[in-house]
């Protein structure tokens, strides 16, 4: 009998953990609560992290190229998820500008990377900052869809500059150098954009795309004034006509007297 209630106690504590098994799943795979908040943009987000660390160059300078690559290919997925949110007005022309500005600037620092074996080494130089602007962004949230937009692309801004900080410190130079520093120029100059647009101010002109800074059409110059029509010169008075006949010559001798004259003497 004792053999027999042991065998059932058993049994019953071996049905309340199945079901304790099943109504509550173990922590370990309980999803992250930051990993799935505003749904839309969390697949991206977790996908340019990845590329972002799978990217490694041969140096600390090529492997901010490389990676940035990946950066901006994540900006441009998110505004293209931002579009298709019906976002407000601003934030649509700045989703826009986005896709336009970022994939230009992709095609120059794919002209920059270099060939040759992966340097680990350099990766990790960025992995600090590269971590802070993933768990800035996850985080980011707003009241609608635009604003989650707005705030997760402040944290993708400045997680730019701080990684370009990262390779100007560790001796990127020549065409490289010059990329960075005008990358973060433009982000830095995008962060006061967003910061603006969350305010509630308009977007600002300055930061449009690279494809509307073209030089600005010429002042056109005022015409010079017409010079005054030149005065006809008074015409010169003709000469005088020669006389058809030569004039007569003076009489030699006006007293000649008449019977001298018809001899033919004066």
């Amino acid at each position: 009998m004792t053999k027999l209630t042991g065998i059932a106690a058993l049994a019953l504590l071996a049905s309340l953990g199945a079901c304790g098994s099943a109504d509550q799943p173990a922590e370990d795979t309980a999803p992250d609560a930051a990993m799935t908040m505003d749904g839309p943009y969390a697949e991206s987000e977790m996908a340019m992290d990845k590329a972002m660390k799978d990217a490694v160059g041969v140096d600390a300078a090529d492997t901010w190229v490389k990676k940035m690559i990946a950066h901006h290919e994540g900006a441009i997925d998110m505004s293209r998820i931002a579009l298709g949110l019906e976002p407000t007005a601003n934030v649509a022309k700045m989703a826009q500008m986005t896709i336009d500005k970022q994939g230009a600037e992709i095609e120059a620092l794919k002209a920059l990377a270099r060939n040759g074996a992966a340097n680990p080494t350099s990766a990790k130089l960025y992995e600090a900052a590269m971590t802070e602007m993933h768990s800035d962004m996850m985080a980011a949230s707003g009241s609608i869809p635009s604003e989650t937009y707005l705030t997760k692309m402040l944290a993708h801004h400045r997680g730019a500059v701080a990684m370009s900080d990262i390779a100007l410190a560790n001796g990127a130079s020549g065409a490289v150098r010059a990329q960075i520093e005008e990358t973060r120029a433009e982000q830095l100059k995008e962060v006061g954009m967003v910061e603006a647009m969350l305010r509630g101010e308009p977007m600002a002109m300055q930061a449009q795309a690279k494809s509307e800074t073209s030089a600005p059409a010429a002042t056109a110059k005022p015409a010079a004034p017409k010079a005054a029509a030149a005065k006809p010169a008074p015409a010169k008075a003709a000469a005088p006509k020669p006389s058809a006949e030569p004039a007569a010559e003076p009489d030699a001798s006006p007293t000649c007297a008449p019977e001298h004259r018809e001899a033919g003497h004066c």
